[in-house]
């Protein structure tokens, strides 16, 4: 009987106290390390109590009571406890509750209540006003920007470092505010960067962001390779013209690409793309000298030089009793050549003036020169003569070939050859036939032996004789074409 008496009185003296009603709230869901985190607790009770009220921060494994007070409560009426602020620090990073406990001075739990969940952090946000910036080399921009803590209020001072490629530039943020003037290198690399923005305070509290850097490419200068410098005529050379920016990387551009000559006029003008290899190859009569290849891309121009050489020579041919002298090289052939015209009983020596421009070609005709005969036809030799040699077919080619070896010791070593043993008509003029003929029968009449020379008696009469002969031999027929227009003319008059 006793023993369930004192039973009932137990419960009926607890019973009021277990009515105890506790609030608790913190003033941020996040706090940042060093941060205050500020709390409000109030405690109700049905019945008069008096006690004590303690608070202890829990994060995971970390447990810190950091209030204890006596309390003396009211029935009924709520109490508002005044808790004091306590500071975050790293071991308390992760999620955290409050713990308000209400005890009898016996260290009776009378009541416990868990506060809303709230997070310990280091973290900083950086929040750049530009997350992307297009710029051109050697401009400056603006990084500007906010510094807050995790819960979004501005930190009061931090150390913010901003960096870009190799560069890094260290300011402070006051009031949560960072401003930087960042001058961009004028050889920058063009494309894509990224400014890496980091902060941090004195509490050990640390934050990063980044911003897009764009730099548009400055096309800063042309460069113009070349295969060769020097050339000769008829020569293929490789020209590629690339255009760089200001980091000496290729742009991908249309470049303008003109060619002049030595006198300035135009060879070639086309649109190349950068960085192509083209070729071009130059006329064999190209005019010698410098060519300047000039190569553009807006106000940026780049010049580079080619040198083709001077090529001096013909090339000498026989065929059909003409001789052909063709120009071969680029300038202008000027020279007296010696034709030698070697029968078997004479040496006729054909002197002419040549003048011929590059790529052309002039024709001798030796049947205008000589008498009638089987001749030799030879050339001496000389620099920039390139001899050509008549060329037979089949059998005659092959014994030709065989002849011109086994005798090509015994001829002068000075002449070159252009045909052998050709039959040369005679086409001459009237006046060269006489004067031919004349000399001809001078040599014989007068010489040393001749027959004026025994006979000078006779040598009028002879002489008019051998005249005679010769006017009838080569001038018949003039005499005769100038006799019927006469008779013509005198039928028309009548």
């Amino acid at each position: 009987m006793k023993k369930g008496a004192l039973l009932f009185l137990m419960i009926f003296l607890i019973m009021p106290v277990a009515l105890a009603d506790i609030t608790m709230q913190t003033d941020q869901n996040t706090y940042n390390i060093g941060s205050k985190i500020k709390a409000s607790a109030s405690v109700m009770q049905a019945n008069n109590f008096d006690g004590l009220f303690k608070l202890t921060i829990s994060c995971g494994n970390y447990k810190l009571q950091y209030f204890l007070t006596p309390v003396s409560l009211e029935a009924n009426f709520r109490t508002a406890l005044d808790v004091p602020d306590v500071a975050v620090t790293s071991s308390m990073l992760g999620n955290c509750t409050l713990v308000g406990d209400l005890v009898t001075n016996d260290n009776f739990i009378v009541e416990e209540k868990n506060s809303n969940s709230f997070s310990a952090t280091n973290e900083l946000s950086v929040l750049p006003v530009k997350s992307k910036i297009t710029a051109l080399p050697a401009e400056s921009i603006q990084i500007t920007g906010i510094i807050n803590e995790a819960f979004g209020n501005n930190i009061l001072k931090a150390s913010t470092k901003i960096v870009l490629d190799n560069s890094s530039y260290t300011i402070n943020a006051v009031d949560g505010k960072f401003n930087l003037t960042l001058e961009i290198p004028k050889n920058i690399k063009s494309g894509r960067h990224t400014i890496e923005i980091s902060a941090s305070d004195s509490k050990g509290n640390f934050g990063s962001s980044s911003i897009e850097l764009e730099i548009t490419a400055i096309p800063s200068y042309i460069k113009t390779e070349l295969s060769e410098g020097i050339l000769l005529p008829g020569s293929k050379i490789e020209i590629t013209s690339s255009l760089y920016d200001q980091a000496d990387d290729l742009v991908n551009a249309s470049l303008d690409l003109e060619l002049a000559s030595p006198k300035g006029s135009n060879v070639f003008r086309k649109i190349v793309q950068g960085n192509e290899k083209i070729d071009y190859e130059f006329s064999q009569y190209s005019e010698p000298g410098l060519y300047t290849l000039v190569s553009t891309y807006k106000n940026l121009l780049d010049k580079a030089s080619i040198n083709i050489t001077t090529i001096r020579e013909v090339k000498v041919k026989y065929e059909n009793e003409t001789v052909f002298v063709e120009n071969v090289g680029n300038v202008p052939f000027e020279d007296e050549l010696t034709f030698i015209l070697e029968s078997e009983l004479k040496k006729y020596p054909v002197i002419k003036k040549i003048n011929v421009e590059p790529g052309k070609m002039l024709s001798i005709d030796l049947s205008k020169e000589v008498p009638l005969g089987i001749y030799d036809v030879k050339i001496p030799a000389a620099e920039g003569l390139e001899p050509v040699k008549e060329k037979l077919s089949g059998i005659f080619q092959n014994l030709a070939e065989s002849t011109q070896e086994s005798l090509g010791n015994l001829l002068p070593q000075n002449e070159n050859v252009l045909a052998n043993n050709v039959t040369i008509h005679d086409n001459r003029p009237v006046y060269k036939k006489i004067a031919s003929g004349f000399s001809y029968v001078s040599g014989t009449l007068v010489g040393a032996d001749g027959m004026l020379s025994r006979n000078p008696v006779l040598a009028p009469m002879i002489l008019v004789v051998v005249l005679l002969v010769i006017i009838v031999r080569y001038g018949r027929k003039p005499i005769m074409r100038l006799i019927k227009g006469k008779k013509d003319e005198e039928g028309k008059n009548q």
